[in-house]
């Protein structure tokens, strides 16, 4: 049964792709019968259009403000990252003299809870 099936669906999968083929070629080699029968004019000289021209006008204006403003934005960045390494530098700066105080802190008191712990007895 499942074979039977598996056949009737190449068939029609196969019928309905050679009559679209067909069906453009047709439509193909009328659309160029066609343009074969209608004359081509070629403009022997382009209309200048005041609209067109105002349109082109107005995308090169917004197009440079685009640039300034891309020019505008990647100085600030440049800024932003100057800055950003700074300030990383001062972090890392502190945590430097942070850590140098705690671990002269830690030496210090280290000792001193040293020295109380000798009293007592350890067996191990």
């Amino acid at each position: 049964m499942n074979r039977v099936k598996g056949i009737l669906a190449a068939g029609t999968l196969t019928g309905l792709v050679i009559v679209t083929l067909l069906a453009l070629g047709f439509r193909n080699s009328s659309a160029a019968a066609a343009d074969n029968a209608s004359p081509v004019v070629i403009p022997s000289e382009p209309g200048v259009d005041p609209a067109a021209q105002d349109a082109v006008q107005a995308w090169q204006t917004y197009s440079s403000e685009l640039e300034n403003t891309v020019r505008t934005l990647q100085a600030r960045e440049t800024q932003y990252q100057t800055e950003l390494a700074k300030a990383n530098q001062t972090i890392t700066q502190l945590q430097d003299q942070l850590n140098n105080t705690n671990s002269q802190t830690f030496a210090f008191s280290g000792g001193h809870e040293h020295e109380e712990h000798e009293g007592f007895d350890h067996d191990d």
